[in-house]
């Protein structure tokens, strides 16, 4: 039997409450026992005022801070009824080498502890719940209990937000799906303009396709999932690419850092997946080394980086006309 990882404990609020993450519109963490409810003082992560956070924003700055995985948390109102089988014996065999019913056959091991230790699912009183992870990489209809992690992508005419769209899709599925799909959207709203040379047509590529990928993948891979009130946004205008990435930069990464390779991953065990699948490298410099590099020898302007809000976004500059 293959090597697995170890399973992580639940995150505890202060009042010893367990956590999952629920789906009936609430953000965030909530407990699953009934607790006393108490305020407790905490310093304010932008300077030295105190005041209250419930189990939720505390939650919120341990997610932040690194110290809790939220996409290790379960995901309340659901069942393992509600994860692909198919979708995770096809991983589990290209993975590791083995047929899932073989490698459950060998190892004696139930499939809930299997998915336990690959950290997909977490007992809660009693009942297995898959985790978020789980849910969005092998779960049959993610959207279901998890709107906001669809991908909303639009084309406009005009070089703003105000112009008449183009074309619209909102795109659910599986994380790789959603990848995949993105992808086939920017190729089909991204013009091609060409130029004549005697009798033979040049293609003009407007972008480098590698830094897209990256964004695309950097934002389904870190974005916030705990707040439930926002999705990906991938907007394509006549001169730029904008991917809008839900919450703020985690741990201690800056909009300085992040153009030298720093990073900090929010979903850890996402990160995993989607590189054990081939959308992501391990060593973590695809800003640096795809997104801004090839991005300013092609165009030759800078990638932006902003953060508005609850929302990174990354701002990808066409290359301009040759005429």
């Amino acid at each position: 039997m293959p090597a697995l990882m170890a399973d992580a404990a639940l995150f505890s609020d202060c009042h010893g409450g367990r956590l999952a993450n629920r789906t009936d519109g609430h953000a965030g963490l909530e407990p699953l026992e009934t607790v006393p409810h108490r305020r407790r003082p905490i310093l304010s992560p932008g300077g030295s005022d105190k005041q209250d956070a419930t189990g939720r924003e505390l939650a919120r700055i341990a997610q932040a801070a690194g110290e809790l995985h939220y996409d290790e948390s379960p995901v309340w109102g659901t069942t393992l009824n509600d994860l692909s089988r198919e979708t995770f014996a096809a991983y589990h065999e290209a993975q590791f080498g083995l047929p899932l019913a073989e490698q459950l056959e060998q190892s004696r091991l139930p499939l809930e502890q299997l998915l336990r230790h690959l950290r997909l699912a977490k007992a809660v009183d009693g009942e297995w719940l898959p985790t978020v992870a789980g849910l969005l990489m092998f779960g049959a209809e993610p959207q279901r209990f998890m709107p906001q992690s669809r991908l909303s992508a639009v084309a406009f005419a005009g070089l703003d937000e105000d112009a008449d769209i183009l074309d619209r899709r909102e795109i659910v599925g599986r994380l790789p799906t959603i990848i995949d799909d993105a992808r086939l959207f920017l190729e089909r709203n991204i013009r091609q303009p060409a130029r004549e040379l005697g009798f033979r047509r040049e293609d003009i590529l407007l972008y480098d396709r590698k830094a897209l990928g990256e964004a695309v993948v950097n934002a389904v891979a870190h974005r916030d999932y705990s707040l439930s009130g926002s999705q990906i946004r991938l907007f394509v205008f006549p001169d730029r690419v904008e991917v809008r990435s839900p919450g703020r930069l985690p741990n201690s990464v800056t909009l300085d850092n992040i153009r030298l390779g720093v990073h900090a991953e929010r979903n850890r065990r996402l990160a995993t997946l989607l590189t054990q699948l081939g959308y992501m490298s391990a060593i973590g410099t695809g800003i640096p080394r795809l997104i801004i590099r090839l991005s300013r020898l092609l165009s030759g302007r800078e990638p932006e980086f902003e953060l508005v809000g609850e929302e990174l976004r990354v701002r990808i500059w066409a290359r301009p006309e040759i005429r």
